[in-house]
């Protein structure tokens, strides 16, 4: 949490996906899943001025508006992958085909599905299609948690390195940009080195370890 929790169930959530990342046997998927929306295709009215010594890029405040789109994401924790598709908007089925992108690309073994509280993870169509799809899990971050999710990491460096400082004359453009980043993300990309560990659960962890000694 930020400053003050909004979810009930706030430690339990937090520590369900914790245990995700350090415990799940190595066998099984760890798949990040979010939606990165209003990604703008904003053309600039004036061409940037390249950087010089001592001067660094300078870059006019007009642009053209030329839509938006989103980014579906999904995080393959251990391998690094960045993958998905864009879409002109989020929604349930949207986030269904996402699933089963997911699902192809990962056709054997058990996985582990973390994702947040959005409504479109929660609808009666989602819980059919893991329902009908058992070797998945699926495991939501506590309200006002979305940093616990590997994935946001993952957006925010796709939008350090590609959209902050771009340039689209059309939402085509964008999504082309997008899809080079993911492809060149797969190929020089490495796992994050997740670190973060409560003391609270570190030595909630280690009592339990004791007593089953």
């Amino acid at each position: 949490m930020w400053l003050t929790s909004q979810d009930d169930e706030f430690r339990a959530k937090r520590d369900d996906v914790l245990r995700v990342y350090y415990d799940t046997p190595t066998a099984e998927h760890i798949i990040c899943l979010d939606e990165k929306t209003g990604i703008q295709a904003l053309e600039r009215l004036h061409p940037d001025i390249p950087m010089e010594p001592g001067q660094p890029v300078r870059r006019e405040f007009e642009y053209i508006r030329h839509g938006t789109l989103c980014l579906m994401g999904a995080y393959d924790v251990r391998g690094g992958k960045l993958f998905g598709f864009t879409a002109e908007s989020r929604g349930g089925d949207n986030f269904l085909t996402l699933l089963d992108a997911v699902d192809t690309c990962y056709p054997e073994g058990k996985g582990h599905l973390v994702m947040d509280n959005l409504s479109d993870h929660d609808t009666d169509e989602v819980n059919q299609w893991l329902d009908e799809h058992p070797r998945w899990t699926r495991h939501f971050t506590p309200k006002h948690a979305s940093w616990l999710n590997q994935i946001e990491n993952a957006f925010s460096i796709l939008h350090r390195r590609v959209i902050a400082g771009g340039s689209w004359a059309s939402t085509q453009d964008l999504q082309d940009a997008i899809y080079n980043y993911l492809l060149w993300h797969n190929v020089h990309g490495l796992p994050f080195k997740w670190s973060y560990r409560p003391k609270s659960w570190s030595q909630n962890r280690v009592e339990s370890s004791a007593e089953g000694n």
